[in-house]
């Protein structure tokens, strides 16, 4: 995947990196993948608030063999890989989100998680923007919120 990664004191600075992430996307022409997998994120790496500055990742996922060749062509980009993984989702809709609706998606997630005997990797949750074509200025994308899932160590050793 190709990343614009940095640190973000508040939302505001968040959501003005996805303006730049989006028009770096829009400048290169990178090739999509289909559906879902083809759908920009990002990755909150830490928390964002008035105590914590992230930092958090603008991703979109590229074709593998294509990778190493787009992220010499795209150089505000870092490329990045990450071992495969389940994440646990929970589908949001298309309406602006607040921070207590994220929350409670987080809690559901870890609860559910925690169920399951598996805990949240430490790869950052993730809020993924999907939006279907054609995409205009009328757009609006879908939000999923989801949490990467590892194996509690005592559900491991069972």
């Amino acid at each position: 995947m190709l990343c614009l990664r940095r640190t973000g004191a508040d939302h505001d600075a968040v959501v003005a990196m996805g303006k730049e992430f989006m028009a770096i996307l829009h400048r290169h022409d990178l090739p999509r993948l289909e559906g879902t997998a083809g759908a920009a994120f990002l990755i909150y790496h830490g928390e964002v608030s008035a105590d914590s500055d992230g930092p958090v990742g603008w991703c979109i996922r590229v074709p593998a063999e294509q990778a190493a060749g787009l992220a010499a062509r795209v150089p505000e980009l870092t490329l990045r890989t990450e071992a495969g993984h389940e994440e646990a989702y929970v589908p949001l809709g298309t309406a602006p989100v607040s921070p207590a609706q994220w929350q409670l998606a987080s809690d559901a997630l870890h609860t559910w998680a925690g169920t399951r005997h598996r805990r949240p990797a430490a790869l950052g949750a993730r809020v993924t923007f999907l939006a279907a074509p054609p995409i205009t200025p009328a757009s609006r994308p879908d939000y999923d919120f989801a949490v990467p899932l590892g194996v509690l160590e005592t559900a491991a050793a069972s």
